[in-house]
């Protein structure tokens, strides 16, 4: 893949990797990444021999500190390769973030990143870990995010899908979290969290397809569905439509009359637009 990124300022770069990440463009947000890296590693050197020469230095219209871009792009990039497999790789980015206290003429916001990305560090550690089948983190992995309200839907993402793909359970941790995230399922959908929201109760609605929960997936299957009609979410409705499907011939009637309901509605709108 061939992106052409030159002349491209760092704010610039970031709404890019961030559009990526959207759209699960994994090797389109590696390439982004380098070149932001790039990009605010000159700055920060520049800056650096005006230090030295007793000259003022340049913001270059950043709106953030350099701290959050040398943070930023190594951690998408380190994302980015976890999800394409590359763990030893991704590991490598996430010692390059875990750890920024280095970078000279930081402010307070400055020493606020370092310990967001020190922090967020340890939990993509421990993503690592279990995209690999670690399952002995679990444990930890769960503390973290107890202690972390923030990163608890991220985590449930990434607990569903590390046992899905290595075959365990965790029943024991969704009885823990499920209820709280349907709970606050309103906040996530008024917020930027909504790509993961969905997210989380369709893999859900996997899990328990694969251990043999069946109606309990076919319920959650059809409330992303339904909820991704409802927020216009292309990408949610077609995975859930894709779900349902395989799992049409398990659906009580009652099931199968909320898909047929809710197809005929979306079939009705379109034709009156």
């Amino acid at each position: 893949m061939k992106l052409d990124l030159d002349g491209i300022q760092a704010d610039s770069l970031v709404d890019m990797l961030k559009a990526s990440f959207t759209l699960e463009n994994w090797d389109s947000i590696i390439l982004i990444a380098d070149k932001l890296h790039e990009e605010i590693n000159n700055i920060y050197q520049t800056n650096q021999q005006k230090r030295a020469s007793g000259r003022s230095v340049n913001i270059f219209q950043l709106k953030r500190s350099v701290v959050y871009y040398f943070g930023y792009s190594m951690c998408l990039k380190g994302i980015a390769l976890q999800k394409l497999g590359k763990y030893v790789e991704a590991r490598a980015c996430i010692d390059r973030y875990s750890e920024l206290g280095w970078i000279n003429g930081m402010d307070a916001r400055g020493l606020d990143e370092v310990e967001y990305y020190r922090n967020i560090a340890v939990a993509n550690r421990y993503v690592v870990d279990l995209s690999e089948g670690n399952k002995d983190v679990l444990e930890y992995y769960v503390s973290y995010i107890r202690q972390n309200n923030d990163e608890i839907l991220p985590g449930i993402i990434h607990i569903l899908e590390s046992s899905i793909l290595h075959n365990f359970r965790v029943d024991v941790i969704l009885e823990e979290f499920m209820d709280k995230i349907f709970e606050e399922a309103e906040y996530y959908k008024q917020n930027r969290n909504i790509r993961y929201f969905i997210d989380c109760v369709y893999l859900l609605s996997l899990y328990y397809s694969k251990n043999g929960k069946i109606s309990d997936s076919i319920n959650n299957t059809l409330y992303v569905l339904t909820t991704s009609v409802s927020l216009n979410d292309n990408k949610g409705f077609r995975k859930a439509a894709a779900l349902y499907e395989s799992l049409r011939g398990q659906a009580t009637a009652e099931q199968q009359e909320q898909y047929s309901k809710l197809m005929n509605k979306i079939l009705e709108e379109r034709e009156l637009s």
